[in-house]
Order: C-alpha cells, then sequence, then structure tokens
C-alpha cells in the first residue's frame, strides 16, 4: 500500500466537507464558481453569528455572487430586493444579514481568491 499523499487527502476531506457549503445556498446551481477559502471563510465567521445555518448560508452566497459576475448594488434598497429575491428560505431580512453579505464582501476583497474547479 502507497503512502497516504496528505495534500491529496485534505482535497478530498474539502471535497467531503463541501457539501454542506455555500455552493447549496446559491439561488440556482453552479450560478458562480466557489472560491478556495470561500467556504473555510463563511464556516469561521458563522460561528460569531447567533443564527441557524440555513438563515444565513444564502447570505454568503448573496455576498459572493453581488460581488462575482454581477454589479454591486448602489444602495441598501436595491440589496434588500436582491435578497428578497435570492435569500431562499432563509427567514431572516435584509437588516439582519447585512453585515454578514459585508463581510463576505471585504474577505473576496482582500483575498481575490482563485477559483476551485467542479465545486458547486
Amino acid at each position: 500500500m502507497a503512502p497516504l499523499d496528505p495534500v491529496r487527502f485534505q482535497r478530498l476531506v474539502d471535497f467531503l466537507n463541501q457539501s454542506g457549503g455555500v455552493g447549496k445556498c446559491l439561488p440556482y446551481p453552479d450560478m458562480t464558481p466557489i472560491p478556495i477559502g470561500f467556504n473555510d471563510f463563511a464556516k469561521k465567521d458563522f460561528k460569531g453569528v447567533e443564527a441557524e445555518w440555513s438563515d444565513v448560508c444564502p447570505a454568503y452566497a448573496l455576498g459572493l455572487v453581488s460581488v462575482g459576475s454581477y454589479d454591486l448594488p448602489q444602495d441598501d434598497s436595491e440589496m434588500e430586493i436582491l435578497w428578497d429575491e435570492l435569500g431562499g428560505n432563509s427567514t431572516k431580512l435584509w437588516p439582519e444579514v447585512r453585515d454578514i453579505v459585508m463581510r463576505s464582501w471585504a474577505w473576496l476583497d482582500a483575498h481575490h481568491p482563485s477559483v476551485e474547479t467542479g465545486e458547486s
């Protein structure tokens, strides 16, 4: 038996853990690729949020799609409309998830992450 390659093992672990990641909260499957490290950011950031993952995961997804291939809305009222359309089954209102979206934008801006291939 060949020795275990730690890099390949970590990739497998990361792939298996993505099943509950932000990709599952995108409004449409494969709407945008998930940057490397974004799921880890969302999981760590979520630990400081007093809400259920199902209520805030769409906020991380909204942060991703609104900074990705779409133009950023110009103001809070436009973001609220976007949240109403793309917030999925979240029970949270825009003011409750606004900070999550803004932290997602800040993370994406700071990391300029490369995109993982094959992740939804």
